[in-house]
């Protein structure tokens, strides 16, 4: 109906003949992109413009949704551009056919809540693409930015990994009590410990043993103080005599000097803290050593941690450029002024089919199509009702004959029945008659 109504109709108007299939104008293919029918258009001439342009803002969408996922896909992979076109070429024909369904679904002269309904979903579906294309595209336009911010924040961060191991792992004693250095401990080797456990050790009983020794040197001198004021006879009130010479009081004392010598070996105890004073020399040297090898294996384990992370920060991924970008948005008016309008452009560049369409308002075209659909929906009613009357008219016509069929059908059964009938009477008179002949007659 489109054939008769439009397609001929206009060519003959307009005194060309129809465009041949075989050939696809730069026009008619930017249309495609709106969903118009060429057909139903060629009876509005004027209107191919409109849409022609609305196309290439179609199309125009589409190669920036093209040129963001390859941006986006340079940014998460290392492979060659040909690799990555082809995928990028499908995001925008995904991109392209989802705008010419938004604006096919416009197309009409619909009005009402409904109309703008529509319109708002699909407004809102718009936005949310462009904002997916407009992220990738500002991080590639930011880059080189991003990349230095992301560096200085994992320098950073390993400089801070470095000075936590070194922080709870000190190559002399302990690590601190007021650090948290759950996951930051390493194993520099017990030697260390051991020897200082053990110095710790001989610590304490060299203490001991001056501690004693300074003791018994004290109560020593003390004993010979007394003997001597009591020997050579100088008076202490309630303590010596005050008479000298080797009396009794002289040689108790004396003998009370000589046992505690005798029971406290002072020599021997200067020699056993000589003894301890040289082994912890030993010590000391020996704990030095061991603390040497231990500080030599933390800085190992240090630095191949270190490495460790910095392996770790290696790559740059997607995520990584959008957290930065978030970061230096809030550190540079200028840069979040950059990028909320790179996204408010890219966002209005996505829009601008549904924009444009919105825009025209209601077009010749629209009402065109529009008596279309319904000319097209009464002519499918008109053969539905057709298709259906007829089918309905087979069935009657074939219930008429079977009823015929089945009332001849009776009527040859009741012959037949009332022939059989018929037939057994004659036989049972013939029978009755064969009988009486057959009895004898009394006389």
């Amino acid at each position: 109906m489109v054939d008769i109504l439009h397609g001929s109709k206009a060519a003959q108007q307009h005194g060309r003949h129809p465009r041949r299939r075989d050939r696809l104008p730069f026009g008619t293919f930017l249309r495609r992109f709106t969903g118009v029918d060429e057909k139903i258009l060629a009876s509005v001439p004027q209107e191919r413009s409109r849409y022609t342009s609305l196309g290439g803002v179609v199309v125009s969408t589409a190669l920036i949704a093209a040129t963001s996922m390859l941006g986006a896909l340079t940014l998460l992979s290392q492979a060659s551009p040909l690799y990555l076109v082809p995928v990028a070429v499908l995001w925008g024909l995904i991109i392209a056919n989802v705008d010419r369904f938004l604006i096919t679904s416009l197309h009409g002269d619909n009005d009402g809540w409904s109309r703008w309904g529509n319109v708002l979903i699909r407004l809102a579906l718009a936005i949310v693409i462009g904002v997916f294309i407009a992220e990738p595209l500002t991080l590639k336009i930011f880059q080189e930015r991003l990349d230095r911010q992301i560096m200085v924040e994992r320098n950073q961060a390993i400089s801070l990994t470095e000075s936590r191991y070194k922080q709870c792992n000190p190559l002399k004693g302990p690590a601190p009590s007021g650090v948290d250095c759950n996951g930051y401990l390493l194993d520099g080797g017990d030697q260390a410990l051991a020897v200082e456990g053990n110095m710790t050790q001989r610590q304490h009983t060299l203490q001991a043993a001056e501690d004693r020794l300074e003791a018994d040197i004290e109560q020593r001198g003390k004993l010979e103080g007394r003997r001597d004021r009591e020997c050579y006879g100088v008076k202490v009130p309630n303590r010596t005599t005050g008479v000298p010479g080797d009396g009794p009081e002289c040689k108790a004392r004396n003998n009370e000097l000589n046992t505690f010598v005798a029971n406290h070996d002072i020599p021997q105890q200067q020699a056993e803290v000589a003894k301890l004073k040289a082994e912890l020399g030993s010590l000391a040297a020996d704990r030095a050593s061991a603390e040497a090898k231990r500080a030599a294996a933390l800085s190992k384990k240090i630095t191949e941690h270190v490495e460790e992370s910095r392996r770790a920060y290696t790559d740059i991924g997607l995520l990584d450029r959008w957290e930065a970008l978030g970061t230096v948005a809030g550190q540079s008016g200028m840069v979040n002024f950059a990028h909320w309008l790179l996204r408010i452009i890219f966002v209005l560049l996505d829009c601008m089919p549904i924009i444009s369409k919105m825009l025209n308002g209601k077009t010749e075209y629209d009402r065109l199509l529009t008596q279309e659909l319904r000319a097209g929906s009464a002519c499918h009613e008109a053969e539905l009702n057709f298709t259906t009357r007829q089918r309905t008219g087979e069935y009657e016509i074939r219930l008429r004959e079977e009823e015929r069929r089945l009332k001849a059908e009776r009527g040859r059964i009741d012959r037949d029945q009332r022939v059989d009938e018929a037939s057994r009477d004659n036989e049972i008179d013939r029978l009755a008659r064969t009988f009486i002949s057959s009895i004898p007659t009394q006389r």
